[in-house]
């Protein structure tokens, strides 16, 4: 009888200490806390929209009263030394209005959904200090995709530089500044909206075209150097548009290995395709006569994100008009 009250007494406490451990929630430092930030940030037209973006998305536009911590904050490692700040007075509803119209006017929730974090920074001159041996680097942070709880977009960039500690010479690297023109709004709201839509496509908020890529070969190898052109093999006479390697930039590279892609891959090359290069400009890059396959792809993910997504890409290939 002893021995069954000591084996009920263990019972209940390890179903006890079970339940503990699956109802106790991860409670994040103050700094790390959901509500960081007042929100909205004014009262302002443009913070009505910011508004109207977080009651639909779910997502705070972040523009001002930052703390350095708040830059530092990561799932992959601890960040040390990343500075920001806040939009220049005379430029927030411009920078507000860029994400709200340029980045989120191409959205939709659907797509959003466990993709986006809860807050999406439009900060100012973002970079972070490095000291190694006698070489001291500013180095500037343009875009971040692995915050915490935060997507950034800098507006304004710092111009990089390498300083020499021991002769005292200083190289500098060329700066980025906030979007000017139509070409800029362009390019620089495609780099953060393509990587959007490349998480999108991989957690399953869009789903890959039934059937997509049935007739294309993933196996055998295809050839990529100047003066192959002409080969059957050649990437774009296979019918694979390009690659986007660099979550930093929104240009289309060369696809040299075949193991670079596949089924869900290929889907989002042609995405970013569509994106980035209007019918007329693949005409010229791409001659329909010399590549045939992606003449046949283009429009079909141009409607089909249009009609099944609401993404309307034929749109964001061409030069937005600026305020």
């Amino acid at each position: 009888m002893k021995n069954i009250k000591t084996y009920i007494v263990i019972v209940l406490a390890s179903l006890l200490t079970l339940s503990c451990y699956k109802e106790d929630p991860i409670i994040p430092s103050t700094s790390e806390g959901s509500e960081r930030f007042t929100f909205p940030q004014g009262n302002s037209d443009f913070d009505l929209e910011a508004a109207r973006i977080n009651e639909q998305f779910g997502v705070k536009i972040i523009y001002k009263d930052f703390k350095n911590v708040d830059f530092n904050l990561s799932w992959t490692s601890p960040g040390f030394g990343k500075v920001g700040y806040a939009i220049p007075q005379d430029q927030q509803k411009e920078a507000v209005m860029f994400a709200v119209d340029q980045i989120f006017g191409n959205l939709t929730p659907q797509i959003t959904k466990k993709v986006l974090p809860p807050y999406f920074y439009l900060a100012d001159s973002i970079y972070q200090k490095t000291v190694v041996g006698y070489l001291e680097y500013i180095s500037a942070t343009t875009y971040n995709y692995a915050g915490l709880d935060f997507w950034c977009f800098t507006w304004n960039g710092v111009r990089p530089w390498t300083k020499n500690n021991n002769d005292g010479t200083i190289s500098y690297s060329s700066q980025v500044y906030r979007p000017r023109n139509s070409f800029e709004y362009f390019y620089r709201r495609g780099v953060m909206l393509k990587e959007i839509y490349k998480k999108a496509v991989t957690m399953g908020n869009i789903k890959v075209p039934e059937g997509f890529s049935s007739d294309l070969d993933f196996v055998t190898a295809v050839k990529s150097a100047t003066g192959t052109e002409n080969d059957p093999n050649y990437y774009l006479k296979r019918g694979f548009p390009g690659i986007m390697n660099s979550a930093l930039n929104f240009n289309l590279s060369k696809l040299s290995s075949i193991s670079s892609t596949g089924p869900t891959q290929i889907f989002i090359d042609y995405i970013h395709l569509c994106m980035r290069y209007s019918a007329d400009s693949i005409e010229i890059l791409c001659p329909k006569a010399k590549y045939p396959i992606i003449h046949q792809k283009y429009p079909i993910v141009i409607n089909y994100m249009k009609d099944k997504y609401g993404v309307d890409l034929e749109k964001i290939s061409k030069k937005p008009q600026i305020p």
